[in-house]
């Protein structure tokens, strides 16, 4: 009835049987982007859908708060990332809910999403991690477009294309433009520094750096063509002024012909 001790096979159960998976397996299971952090924010695992959403694969343990290259609010401020909704969640230890954000990309491309952090506590109640899961948004409200490209993110001031412009006004264009072409060398400049202690693999650096200087290109190349063409609106704004000097109230300082 009993089999000798060195013919008895002790054997783990199945795990269909009372089986009880561990968290990264269950996060495995989810199609949405989602991730998780350790109690202090410092990223522990994501899946293949969040790097999906950030464009990107951020390295753990040396991410805080979440994979974003950059969080904005809908109404397209910087929101810094240790206030973004995650940080917040993990500093009040209270999930968040209803909050909605704008995502930006490397190349620059941004996307709406509503975030659902949630901080995770052990058997104590001691907050000892947290998990987020990222639902990518049609759009903010009915007039705002989603996943534009760096190009159409590039321009922050208002086209001056009214018949007949003022000399302020393009004045004040002009000088809009030229402060976002200088925006967009520090900002590269800033993202170029934040990959300086990147120790993960060197393809992914390289891709990331590629798709900075990408979207550094379209953006400096949508301003330019901006300023070009707000300089010619001066030029005819001048030339009218010229024919009825009743119109010239401003005058618009010489410039170069091109942004370099």
């Amino acid at each position: 009835m009993f089999p000798d001790d060195d013919e008895f096979e002790f054997s783990a159960p199945d795990r269909g049987w009372n089986y009880e998976p561990s968290r990264a397996e269950l996060f495995r299971d989810f199609t949405s982007p989602v991730y998780t952090t350790d109690a202090d924010g410092w990223l522990t695992y994501y899946n293949d859908s969040a790097a999906e959403l950030w464009g990107y694969r951020p390295e753990l343990g040396k991410t805080r708060w979440c994979g974003c290259w950059r969080i904005y609010t809908p109404d397209g401020a910087l929101l810094p990332l240790d206030q973004c909704p995650m940080a917040v969640a993990i500093k009040s230890g209270q999930p968040i809910r209803g909050v909605q954000a704008v995502l930006e990309r490397p190349d620059g491309t941004r996307i709406p999403f509503m975030p659902y952090p949630t901080p995770l506590r052990d058997s104590s109640g001691n907050l000892v991690a947290a998990s987020n899961v990222l639902l990518k948004i049609t759009n903010l409200n009915a007039s705002d477009p989603t996943d534009l490209p760096a190009e159409e993110w590039a321009a922050p001031v208002l086209e001056m294309r009214t018949a007949g412009p003022h000399l302020e006004d393009l004045t004040g264009s002009l000088q809009a433009t030229l402060a976002a072409l200088a925006d967009v060398e520090f900002n590269y400049q800033i993202d170029c520094e934040r990959l300086e202690g990147w120790s993960g693999s060197a393809d992914e650096k390289d891709r990331v750096l590629n798709q900075l200087g990408q979207k550094r290109q379209h953006q400096r190349e949508a301003l330019n063509k901006r300023f070009q063409q707000l300089q010619q609106d001066a030029v005819h704004a001048m030339m009218r002024g010229a024919l009825d000097p009743k119109r010239a109230t401003t005058r618009v300082p010489s410039g170069c012909d091109t942004v370099h």
